[in-house]
């Protein structure tokens, strides 16, 4: 290993990363390129040891690549004398050949994005990386380790073949984690019994996933997103004292009243769903704030009157019996009545918050003197009538 020609590499390296991005105003260049606290490396052929990055010392931030090509690291060595590590990416679809086990060894790494990285990774290399919250794996790397750095908090899992999570020893830290690129190939939640305290699943368009019984073992779980999933059971959230939010769109969802009464739901997404009835929801989700059902097969919205909660109400296409109740909805700020049977904005004059309203495609007549009067008091609040 050559310390000398791989310092002038490294140093070649971060001259060429200041000259890059020192036209940009959020850059901050530094007196001199050993006070970097950011590097990007794209050449690295004539790096045989990662050593003199000991020498920049404010050093927190690394990506090896860049998007839309190819990397191979030849060896690793020398890595872990980053002391200051905080950050460590690879941004190019990566092979490394040698000393990967350097990674291990970076004891401040708070960061490290493996997702790129095209094969394996020895197991047991993560453990030791005690300072370890956030950690994104690739469908070559995923199912490489047995155990996680009690550390971590965040796991990502981006590619469209996972069926679910690995087999990990028990995970009591993880808190967030995002499966799926483009879809992911779950059908139950089972398998996240290795993360007891999830407080955020992030599931991508997981069609085959109908069974999220699951759920009522993950007591501290926060948000379930798990938009086109075929789900239509909603009894798992009975008294879930925990959730806050739920997005379910284009799911087989009918009804809500199996969920009992969830008190600290804020959010729900149930849009283009089979959803056919609400009755209930007031009494069931106290404190929801968002609902967005557009697109179902609701025909009578009374059960929403008095839910001075909701702050962003969704009701594109509906067209129930009355419209009555929206006078009610005092809390709204934003409001989406597109493509509906609604025609009396006289019903909104009273609604003192509302500041995004949309009423394209309904039958409100614009020339009516309630739509000017409207219009005029939701400008006097600098918001939009659309």
């Amino acid at each position: 290993m050559d310390y000398a020609k791989s310092k002038a590499a490294l140093t070649d390296e971060a001259a060429s990363y200041v000259e890059n991005y020192k036209k940009y105003a959020w850059f901050h260049q530094p007196r001199s390129i050993y006070e970097l606290d950011t590097l990007k490396l794209l050449q690295v052929k004539q790096i045989t040891t990662y050593e003199p990055l000991k020498e920049f010392a404010n050093l927190k931030k690394l990506e090896f690549g860049t998007t839309n090509s190819r990397l191979t690291l030849p060896d690793l060595a020398g890595l872990d004398s980053a002391t200051s590590l905080e950050h460590l990416s690879f941004i190019s679809k990566t092979t490394i050949k040698k000393n990967i086990e350097a990674l291990s060894r970076l004891e401040h790494l708070e960061s490290l994005q493996m997702f790129y990285v095209q094969h394996t990774l020895p197991d047991q290399l993560l453990s030791p990386l005690k300072s370890l919250k956030s950690v994104s794996f690739s469908k070559h790397n995923y199912d490489s380790q047995t155990v996680l750095p009690d550390s971590l908090e965040t796991i990502s899992m981006s590619f469209d073949e996972i069926e679910a999570v690995p087999g990990f020893a028990p995970a009591a830290g993880v808190k967030k984690v995002t499966l799926g690129g483009q879809t992911c190939q779950l059908e139950s939640l089972d398998s996240f019994r290795v993360f007891p305290n999830v407080e955020e699943i992030r599931l991508i368009a997981p069609k085959k996933l109908v069974d999220l019984s699951y759920v009522s073992q993950l007591r501290k779980l926060k948000i379930l997103d798990a938009n086109f999933a075929a789900a239509s059971d909603l009894s798992p959230f009975y008294q879930h004292d925990s959730i806050e939010e739920i997005r379910l769109r284009g799911s087989s969802v009918e009804s809500l009243q199996e969920m009992g009464i969830c008190p600290n739901l804020k959010t729900l997404y149930l849009e283009k769903t089979k959803l056919n009835s609400i009755e209930g929801i007031r009494e069931q989700f106290p404190h929801l704030e968002l609902l967005w059902i557009w697109g179902t097969k609701v025909k009578n919205l009374e059960a929403l009157t008095g839910m001075s909660s909701l702050i962003n109400l969704d009701l594109t296409m509906l067209k129930p019996k009355s419209w009555e109740f929206i006078s009610t909805l005092t809390g709204l700020e934003t409001l989406d009545l597109c493509k509906t049977s609604f025609s009396d904005p006289g019903l909104l004059l009273n609604l003192p918050h509302l500041k995004k309203l949309r009423l394209s495609g309904s039958n409100v007549d614009p020339q009516s003197t309630e739509y000017k009067e409207l219009e005029e008091a939701i400008t006097g609040r600098n918001g939009k009538l659309s």
